[in-house]
């Protein structure tokens, strides 16, 4: 097996889109009522909703608009 060298994760300050992807699998097997589990994931991504400046490209709007996407789905 090769070992991967000088490859460093990169801090992005938002929740890895793998997990998001998780939550989203997650979320159609989920009590339709929620539960306290939900609720703190919910509350927990709500903390790392997008803001916007001038001064974003075009990559950063279209990551936060999937991140709020994701989140509008997982979360309603």
């Amino acid at each position: 097996m090769k070992m991967l060298t000088g490859l460093k994760p990169q801090p992005t300050g938002r929740v890895p889109l793998m997990t998001l992807g998780l939550l989203m699998i997650l979320s159609g097997c989920a009590d339709p009522t929620g539960s306290a589990t939900s609720a703190t994931i919910c509350r927990e991504l709500s903390r790392d909703l997008p803001t916007y400046s001038r001064s974003d490209t075009p990559e950063t709007l279209a990551s936060g608009a999937r991140f709020v996407g994701v989140f509008e789905a997982v979360c309603e």
